[in-house]
């Protein structure tokens, strides 16, 4: 709720950046999918779940730019969290980054 708070008290620009720190990260934690130094995926449901998280945040982040309404920044926020609650990422240390 804090980061909800924060976030929407930000300028666009900070709002578009603030997002693409969030896709950044996401992608990180994303490569656990993978098996190491093979071309292989390890979690193909896991990779999966990160692929679809990465496109609703790159979707938030085009609506930002492109100054359409989208998805209300609550319901973002929740589906967000719930995703990465899923995927085991620390919620706490993401938004540390994001900062």
């Amino acid at each position: 709720l804090r980061e909800l708070e924060r976030y929407v008290s930000l300028t666009k620009e900070q709002r578009i950046l603030w997002l693409s720190r969030l896709l950044f990260f996401v992608s990180m934690f994303a490569r656990d999918t993978y098996d190491v130094g093979t071309e292989s995926v390890d979690k193909p449901e896991e990779l999966r779940r990160f692929n679809e998280l990465l496109h609703r945040i790159s979707s938030k982040q085009l609506d930002v730019v492109l100054n359409e309404e989208g998805m209300p920044d609550n319901q973002f926020f929740g589906m967000v969290s719930e995703e990465i609650n899923r995927l085991h990422i620390e919620e706490s240390g993401l938004i540390e980054r994001l900062m």
